[in-house]
């Protein structure tokens, strides 16, 4: 009815936004408030960027980087900006005020879940003392306990250097004291690990590459599940003093972290071990990497890989079952048992000092996905295949499995995996899995 135009007729012109960076702007003042317990140096830092503002567009950008860098400090619970006009004595034309306020962190929170592991599943609790003393220190008490029997105590104190003139590599320091039980029913032993670990970490943030330098020490005790445990496992059973230095690398360039269909991942775990600094003979390597392809109509190609290798000086000390590897499971080479793809003795998986395993992958959405609306994202399928091997770096004595499986999204990192599996090779004595295999977990070859 009538002559005018309706919204729906308005044209790209009409409906464009407004270009914000021709209105010149400056920000003259920043509060930061609602703080009671923190000091000053430890949130001024971040808000250094908002004075190089030329424009409005720069105020609106900056200020929304401004409450990221402020929440990530772990001080706050909210936070709510409000940008105005500056007023009196030293405002300047085209000057901003721009004020953040929000709610401090209660002195003790505390939270109670569920976590994912690799093939597993833990109820935790955690209590949390954050900004212990003022500059974003964290003291946390964890517990957990899993389905297979593990569980893990951890008393955890957390200093960041984010305030710093290097807060943008993210430092941090932490020591914790720790005691870990996990059974291994595959070669019938139980492992109690209780110690200190001491870890320093920093980020390249434009590279994407995170670094964790770590020393742990404790005491480290096995033993046997039942009366059916061999001796050539016994023989490692006690108490023994474990030195270990640790090297934690990873580059993530992908688009997701569980359904990726874009970039590559690049993850390195070096550890040099012994009872004590004059006997540390042992190396242990683990490399896991990945990459994705985009292809066509929502589908992508994806190629990963894992190799793990031990150096023993054997003029030391003997290397210890629970350093081996032990290769096998929906994590690693589908189709096999956990442990399945590895040596075996009397019976028990024996584990191995070297493997290696790679797994590609045709990921593509569910059929019809746009009639599921998001529900739909949660899911995808893939056609996959398998292959690897134990103790030799060359094609000898493969192990290959092809299928296809069903994946549900489990938050933003794990995943389950229902696959229909098809061993192709395998040597005698391997547990394989003919049919479908039920996997979880965050790590997937």
């Amino acid at each position: 009815m009538g002559g005018g135009t309706s919204k729906a007729d308005a044209g790209p012109e009409a409906r464009k936004q407004p270009d914000l960076t021709r209105f010149k702007a400056r920000v003259d003042r920043v509060y930061i408030g609602g703080l009671s317990r923190t000091y000053d140096d430890y949130v001024q830092r971040a808000a250094r960027h908002l004075f190089k503002a030329t424009n409005f567009q720069d105020v609106i950008i900056e200020t929304a980087n401004v409450k990221d860098e402020l929440l990530r400090l772990g001080i706050y619970k909210n936070l709510r900006i409000s940008i105005d006009t500056s007023k009196g004595d030293g405002a300047s034309p085209n000057g901003y005020t721009v004020a953040f306020q929000g709610e401090e962190l209660s002195r003790i929170t505390g939270s109670v879940g569920v976590e994912v592991g690799q093939n597993d599943g833990a109820a935790t609790t955690e209590l949390v003392t954050p900004n212990l003393f003022g500059r974003g220190e964290r003291l946390s008490l964890n517990w957990s306990h899993s389905y297979v029997r593990n569980s893990v105590l951890n008393l955890k104190l957390t200093k960041p250097y984010l305030h710093t003139a290097v807060g943008d590599y993210e430092p941090e320091t932490s020591i914790t004291i720790f005691r870990h039980s996990s059974p291994s029913p595959w070669a019938k032993y139980r492992t109690e690990d209780n110690g200190m670990l001491l870890d320093f970490s920093f980020a390249i943030p434009g590279l994407r590459f995170n670094n964790s330098l770590q020393y742990e020490l404790g005491m480290k005790e096995l033993f046997a599940i039942d009366k059916q445990t061999p001796f050539f496992v016994r023989e490692h059973c006690g108490p023994r003093l474990a030195s270990t230095f640790r090297y934690i690398c990873q580059f993530d360039g992908r688009d997701d972290n569980v359904f990726p269909a874009n970039g590559a991942f690049v993850k390195s775990t070096t550890e040099l071990t012994g009872s004590r600094l004059s006997q540390l003979g042992i190396v242990r390597q683990d490399l896991h990497a990945e990459l994705n392809v985009p292809l066509f109509l929502g589908m992508s190609l994806q190629l990963c890989g894992r190799v793990g290798t031990i150096l023993h000086d054997k003029k030391k000390e003997a290397l210890p079952i629970n350093q081996l590897f032990f290769p096998g499971g929906p994590q690693s080479l589908r189709g096999f048992e956990l442990a399945g793809a590895c040596p075996r003795r009397d019976g028990i998986a024996a584990g191995c000092q070297s493997y290696w395993a790679t797994g590609l992958h045709l990921w593509s959405p569910l059929p019809f996905n746009q009639y599921f609306g998001g529900f739909g994202n949660l899911f995808r399928t893939h056609a996959f295949y398998n292959i690897g091997t134990c103790n030799s770096f060359t094609t000898d004595k493969l192990r290959s499995t092809a299928g296809v499986g069903l994946a549900l999204r489990m938050g933003q990192k794990a995943r389950i995996e229902f696959n229909y599996c098809q061993p192709l090779s395998y040597e005698v004595g391997d547990r394989v899995v003919k049919g479908f295999q039920f996997g979880i977990g965050f790590d997937f070859v």
